[in-house]
């Protein structure tokens, strides 16, 4: 008769942590993942440079899309350890780009108050931050984790799809404005 060994006893190579979405990942993995998002996002640093070759409202709206796909990849692939960590990476990059790209919009927006748009943008940032999760955990249970990144991937897929659509056409009225 075998009996199953608490997780809290096992080896730290063997314990593993539910994905909710049928997968498991090795503990050690999770600090990876975290890790990965961080050194990813350092590419946030160039959003000013971008905004300036490319315009706010495109780099923006790369950023939704580069969300929705590592959305995507783990709503559809999230029982695989490999693309989990590439959707880490791709979430690290469009996430902190699209944070710093808030502050450089503001700026293109409001110049004479865009540190009370920039602080509003926060504000509201974080009031969804709240929110989101609420929303999410009151549906999840019914649509599945998996189902519900790849709904939210296509919310983030769209909404970037918008303002690419916004600049092509203010470009198109306007004659060429970037911001």
């Amino acid at each position: 008769m075998t009996s199953a060994v608490p997780l809290r006893q096992q080896p730290r190579a063997l314990a593993v942590i539910s994905t909710g979405t049928g997968g498991t990942l090795p503990a050690a993995a999770v600090p990876a993942l975290y890790a990965a998002i961080g050194l990813t996002g350092m590419v946030g640093v160039t959003t000013g440079a971008l905004a300036q070759r490319m315009g706010s409202l495109r780099v923006a709206a790369l950023s939704l899309m580069t969300v929705a796909a590592a959305l995507a990849l783990l709503g559809l692939a999230s029982d695989s350890l490999t693309a989990t960590m590439a959707s880490a990476c791709m979430f690290g990059v469009g996430y902190m780009t699209g944070s710093a790209v808030l502050a450089v919009w503001t700026a293109e927006l409001v110049p004479d108050r865009a540190g009370a748009a920039f602080t509003v943008c926060l504000v509201l940032r974080t009031i969804s931050s709240v929110a989101a999760p609420a929303r999410a955990g009151a549906v999840v249970a019914g649509l599945g984790l998996g189902t519900l990144l790849v709904l939210t991937a296509a919310v983030s897929l769209i909404s970037g799809a918008v303002l690419l659509l916004h600049r092509s056409l203010r470009e198109a009225v306007v004659g060429g404005t970037r911001p």
